[in-house]
């Protein structure tokens, strides 16, 4: 088989991402060609979804990895020509709205911490700041933590040029949880398999007035079983209600009586997929591929020893 491989970054070489992004793609390159296929990615090029859109109707299959804005377009590019091993169209253009997707998650009973428009945020602004509790101000459609910062009853001095959300910030661990999720998640009699969640990951995070994403551990241990099922149980229900496929990554902030609240939702392959294929006993590939080629995913993963990584290591592992 031959597969696109399509990570924004190496492809338009954007220098803020490209240790994660050549690490996301090193990983997955591997993967794949451990299982004999043919790779191929785009590198350094001007035009990135000319590029998808020019070759994708000459391979097998593909799997694009882009910012949230830009891959409801580019997944139905890749829809419209071969087999996209990634989240259909519909649910990636849910998952990149973060106000959509908080109020559809809030809607079907699934914890989310209160989200509103910055316009409603600045609305009650100035009646409520001293009563208001803090908040993660972030931009509505993005991804990496980027223009995200907190406010504390402070004047609110919004980015121009972005649209932003205001979300309520909860005290509690910062953890993801990266799940493989079949074709037909959203329809209990279509899917060959329910959806397979992988590992809890630690997320660190750094919290200024500008908060950003340090790097993770992968596996992150959760201390009671009851409370890992439950984790789980949270994140097997997002994707079913968004109708989510293949590589999900599921951000949420674990309070401390054990109640995980869903932060965003990434339709996509995430930087704790490096990790996630060191640790597990299976081909990452392969597991992406059988979640879209209808196959019987495996309820024997294992994971064994651990993995933690920050923009060094990252950097080391993407030397390709």
């Amino acid at each position: 088989m031959k597969v696109i491989l399509a990570e924004y970054a190496v492809g338009v070489g954007e220098e803020k991402l490209l240790a994660e992004g050549r690490a996301m793609l090193f990983t997955l390159k591997a993967s794949f060609e451990r299982l004999g296929h043919e790779v191929v990615y785009p590198r350094g090029v001007s035009d990135f979804d000319g590029w998808v859109e020019k070759n994708a109707g000459d391979c097998d299959a593909a799997l694009i990895i882009a910012p949230d804005e830009l891959l409801f377009e580019l997944t139905r590019i890749v829809e419209s020509r071969t087999l996209n091993l990634g989240c259909p169209p519909h649910a990636v253009r849910k998952c990149a709205d973060k106000l959509l997707t908080t109020e559809i998650l809030k809607d079907a009973g699934v914890p989310v911490p209160r989200t509103l428009s910055i316009d409603d945020f600045s609305g009650v602004a100035e009646s409520q700041l001293q009563e208001r509790s803090r908040y993660v101000i972030k931009p509505r459609f993005g991804c990496a933590a980027e223009d995200t910062f907190l406010s504390v009853g402070t004047p609110l001095e919004i980015p121009e040029g972005k649209e932003f959300v205001a979300t309520e910030f909860l005290d509690g661990e910062h953890i993801s949880v990266s799940m493989i999720s079949p074709a037909g998640v959203s329809c209990s009699f279509c899917a060959a398999s329910p959806p397979l969640p992988l590992t809890i990951n630690k997320q660190f995070i750094k919290m200024n007035s500008k908060i950003s994403y340090e790097g993770g551990l992968v596996p992150y241990s959760v201390p009671e079983r009851s409370i890992k099922n439950r984790v789980f149980g949270v994140a097997e229900e997002v994707v079913r209600i968004l109708g989510c496929e293949g590589y999900v990554g599921i951000d949420i902030v674990l309070a401390e009586s054990g109640k995980p609240y869903v932060l965003d939702v990434n339709p996509r392959p995430t930087t704790s997929i490096v990790g996630v294929a060191r640790v597990i006993n299976h081909e990452i590939a392969d597991l992406i591929l059988q979640a879209k080629l209808g196959g019987t995913l495996p309820r024997n993963v294992k994971v064994e020893g651990s993995f933690r990584f920050d923009r060094n290591s990252l950097e080391r592992i993407a030397e390709f």
